[in-house]
């Protein structure tokens, strides 16, 4: 009996030590009016981990513009349940790239708020998963906004570059 219940235990602890966090589900209208009344570039993303997540740190590793020194191009930053955000976008006309790490997150999670997180500026060019669903991008191949998805053991790490 001791065996069973130890069994038991063991089987419950580790269900629930694998549990899968979990991103809220973007709200795509209240963060296309951050976008457009915010004018700071930092991304869509960063403002919806503002809204769903305390931030734990300030911004850190900054780099500003070399033709407008006043304006950021480059920072990460800590949030809540291990999240970091990381934004460059230093080079005149070479985009925004943008990697957000995540504690191990369910896949399908993933891929919905990616999918919603493209709503909120979806550009008017196809977009749509490769087969495996690791990169949503554009179908042509061409300019547009290119994600994806890295897994590690701990981490489920989403690469995002936007540009032409």
């Amino acid at each position: 009996m001791k065996l069973f219940s130890t069994i038991i235990i063991l089987i419950f602890s580790i269900q629930a030590f694998s549990q899968s966090f979990e991103l809220p589900k973007p709200n795509v209208d209240e963060l296309k009016s951050e976008i457009e009344n915010s004018g700071n570039g930092f991304g869509v993303a960063y403002f919806y981990l503002i809204k769903n997540f305390d931030s734990i740190s300030s911004k850190k590793e900054i780099k500003h513009f070399d033709y407008e020194v006043t304006k950021i191009c480059s920072f990460n930053q800590n949030f809540e349940k291990g999240i970091n955000y990381s934004l460059e976008k230093c080079t005149e006309a070479g985009g925004i790239s943008i990697s957000i790490t995540l504690p191990k997150t369910k896949r399908q999670s993933v891929e919905q708020w990616i999918e919603q997180i493209f709503k909120t500026d979806s550009m008017d060019i196809e977009h749509g998963w490769n087969k495996n669903k690791t990169k949503f991008e554009p179908t042509d191949g061409g300019a547009g906004c290119y994600f994806e998805i890295k897994e590690t053991k701990t981490n489920t790490i989403i690469k995002s570059f936007c540009g032409c």
